[in-house]
């Protein structure tokens, strides 16, 4: 039966789930190219530090800034990355979560807000300060590329954080399977961006200091696992609008559409 006010035809209409797998294969697909490229291309000049020790693989900032065409490669796969992720995803989580809490009487409160707010903040600034040391690479300006690093990890690692708060706070209690499924993954993840992190620091503490052979391509793994760990965490993040889809001028869930 074909509803009393059936929507317009969209002039876009894109499911959430495949609007989630292309952002998030963006730097997936970018990263791995850049490091091959550079593994094949550009070893020596990649893997070269001051130390002039034994090293098997690129830093990052190596491997996506230093040379053509990896520098190409990352640059484009981060704008179309950032750009529509900057313009939807951050709407819709607040629009998620604020919904969520208007269903529980304790969380309609100015610290929930807060919160709310504070993650979408944190997202748009993830994104900006990603944006800024993509573009601006260390060879360009040291100190810049150096305080956007800084700024995406606190702000991404603080992201987590609170989603995982805002996500415990509103879910089901208990929480249903799907829901804690959803948060054991996303917890377990943010650990691991952690963890991973913090050894990436370690390794290239030790390397500056001691300059031992092999150590550097220690720090370069960690920070593909932390890297690699940032993007699972913003898919799943994206499960929460499983079967939901986007119009041009129109955002809702399939209960909206024609029957």
């Amino acid at each position: 039966m074909a509803s009393n006010n059936p929507l317009p035809s969209p002039v876009l209409s894109v499911s959430f789930d495949a609007f989630a797998i292309w952002i998030c294969s963006l730097p997936l697909v970018s990263f791995v190219a850049c490091v091959v490229v550079s593994v094949l291309w550009h070893f020596e000049e990649t893997t070269r530090t001051h130390c002039k020790v034994n090293n098997y693989l690129p830093s990052i900032s190596a491997s996506v800034g230093g040379f053509m065409p990896e520098r190409f490669i990352w640059r484009v796969g981060i704008a179309l990355h950032c750009l529509p992720r900057i313009a939807i995803v951050p709407y819709s989580l607040h629009k998620y979560f604020k919904a969520a809490a208007d269903k529980k009487y304790n969380l309609k409160t100015w610290w929930f807000w807060l919160l709310n707010l504070s993650a979408s903040l944190l997202h748009l600034l993830e994104n900006g300060a990603l944006i800024t040391l993509t573009y601006i690479s260390s060879n360009d300006n040291r100190d810049v590329h150096e305080a956007s690093f800084i700024g995406f990890m606190v702000c991404s690692m603080v992201f987590m954080l609170l989603w995982c708060v805002l996500f415990k706070l509103t879910a089901s209690q208990p929480m249903t399977n799907e829901e804690y499924t959803l948060f054991r993954r996303n917890l377990c993840t943010m650990t691991f961006n952690c963890c991973s992190f913090g050894m990436a620091l370690y390794f290239f503490f030790r390397h500056n200091w001691y300059c031992e052979p092999g150590i550097y391509t220690f720090f370069a793994l960690c920070e593909y696992f932390t890297i690699l760990s940032n993007i699972a965490f913003h898919w799943h993040c994206t499960w929460l609008f499983n079967g939901a889809y986007f119009r041009f001028g129109y955002f809702g869930d399939e209960s909206a559409k024609t029957m």
